[in-house]
């Protein structure tokens, strides 16, 4: 058998350089060729004659030009010249986010990351599950831009406490200043701390009891907003699935919601009133699906479906067995005052939501009610006009070459929060009065320190307070809670 095999080892070696040697043959032949008709080009072009260009609507594609197949990664192929007419001029930047653009502005994208870190202690170590440790309540990665003036997008990939999803996923139609309108999932217009303040320009860690449990939060819909009278009202108005910070329509209804807010003296030469700001915003439809939230918290960040969830302390949570089945009402009336280094946020919020059961099979309304108070002082100096970025005035770590290094920018922050539910949540049998409460009330004080445009730290204290004792782990019961919160930021 190894006979066998050596000689079929020679066979194939034989055959391998027959067909070598055929190969160098027809390349000498080709070369030949080559030459002779490189020679009988030059007599008849005469010596400095330039060589005609090719029929530019002759020229073959790239891959079928050189010899090679579509798929086989030609060179250069995507290597365009900036003078050709398929690749635009395009400048970087950086500050904030990274930013590709074309030098007209028509095109544009922007990469932007947000991380919050954080700790939270409980002072209660024995709760059950609103444990203290190191949490990740965002991870975030926006990519955003346009594709021409009037196409702007907008993707948002996210990290949160328990989940990972698409965050933000629309289209914005920038008619005019006046008049856009956005399409896909994003932040419905309601309430002005969930609408008017991202997350990361916050005074407090999070935002107020009602928004945080009863706000419709991200939805899949359609809205136009604007700015009209020299940018002195904001106005939003849509339809969504109606379904809290749903990825999908789960009935066959969609909800309003519209918003408003004006800044009256805002031209007006009266530097002590042109930045308040007073509006409303009101959401109504129909809903029959599980209830969202499930679980009504003290330290969390958005409504969800978890039961009870992590890291937050519940004070109210529905029996299995609950649906939300009925008409829905969401609103709130708020007034925002920024002067110098000062800033006040009020709102009052309202509505009704109904609920059934099993045992209650006919729809229950359900009323809420809400309200918070913030206010926040910049020690170091700093003004603003909202809550937006801050430019530290002695930033501690420096971003730019003129920047004059100091302490940071540092803020002292209180606010009152307080969420009210009817009483008909245990009158119809939807939750067990004698371990939960409807109504939970926090007061946090805390300071917020800037280290430069795009690194911020709160420290704060929260102290939430039940109307009646509220179940912290099996067979224990407390009337009130206490966190100290630190989170670390950074945004850019």
């Amino acid at each position: 058998m190894n006979r066998r095999l050596t000689e079929r080892l020679e066979q194939l070696n034989q055959e391998h350089r027959d067909e070598t040697n055929q190969l160098k043959e027809r390349l000498d032949e080709l070369s030949g060729r080559l030459s002779d008709q490189q020679g009988g080009a030059s007599r008849d072009r005469g010596e400095g004659d330039e060589l005609e260009p090719a029929d530019a609507d002759m020229r073959l594609s790239d891959y079928e030009d050189q010899g090679a197949a579509p798929d086989e990664g030609v060179p250069d192929y995507f290597d365009l010249d900036v003078t050709s007419p398929y690749a635009i001029p395009e400048q970087t930047i950086f500050g904030p986010g990274f930013q590709l653009q074309s030098a007209d502005k028509g095109f544009r994208l922007q990469i932007h990351y947000e991380s919050q870190i954080e700790g939270r202690i409980w002072s209660q170590a024995d709760q059950l599950p609103a444990n203290s440790g190191f949490f990740l309540p965002r991870q975030r990665f926006f990519f955003n831009g346009n594709i021409t003036p009037v196409i702007e997008y907008e993707l948002a990939i996210n990290r949160g406490v328990n989940n990972i999803n698409l965050l933000n996923a629309f289209l914005n139609l920038h008619l005019d200043d006046r008049l856009q309108v956005r399409i896909g999932r994003f932040f419905t217009p309601l309430p002005y701390d969930q609408y008017a303040i991202s997350n990361y320009w916050l005074p407090t860690p999070e935002r107020s009891l009602f928004t945080t449990n009863l706000s419709l939060n991200r939805q899949i819909g359609a809205m136009a907003w604007g700015y009209l009278f020299d940018k002195r009202l904001d106005y939003a108005a849509g339809v969504f699935n109606g379904s809290r910070n749903s990825f999908e329509s789960l009935d066959n209804s969609l909800d309003f919601v519209g918003y408003l807010n004006a800044r009256p003296f805002q031209n007006a030469d009266l530097p002590v009133a042109e930045n308040w700001n007073v509006g409303a915003s009101v959401a109504v439809g129909r809903q029959d699906q599980a209830p969202v939230p499930v679980t009504f918290r003290v330290g969390a960040g958005s409504p969800d479906a978890n039961v009870p969830g992590i890291a937050t302390v519940p004070f109210l949570i529905l029996n299995r067995d609950v649906r939300e089945q009925g008409d829905r009402l969401l609103g709130s009336v708020h007034m925002a005052y920024f002067f110098r280094s000062l800033s006040l946020i009020g709102e009052w919020q309202y509505g009704y939501g109904n609920y059934a059961s099993p045992g209650h099979p006919a729809s229950e309304q359900v009323p809420f009610s809400g309200f918070y108070v913030t206010a926040g002082y910049f020690l170091t100096g700093e003004h603003i006009e909202r809550r937006t970025r801050l430019r530290p005035l002695r930033p501690l770590v420096p971003v730019r070459k003129d920047d004059e290094q100091g302490p940071g920018a540092w803020e002292a922050v209180a606010r009152v929060s307080q969420l009210r539910l009817g009483d008909e949540f245990f009158a119809a049998g939807f939750a067990d009065p004698a371990i939960w409460s409807n109504t939970a009330t926090t007061t946090e004080v805390g300071a917020n320190w800037y280290w430069n445009d795009y690194m911020k730290f709160y420290f704060s204290w929260l102290h939430a307070a039940f109307d009646d004792p509220v179940q912290y782990r099996p067979g224990g019961l407390q009337k009130s809670a206490d966190m100290f919160w630190l989170r670390c930021q950074l945004y850019f």
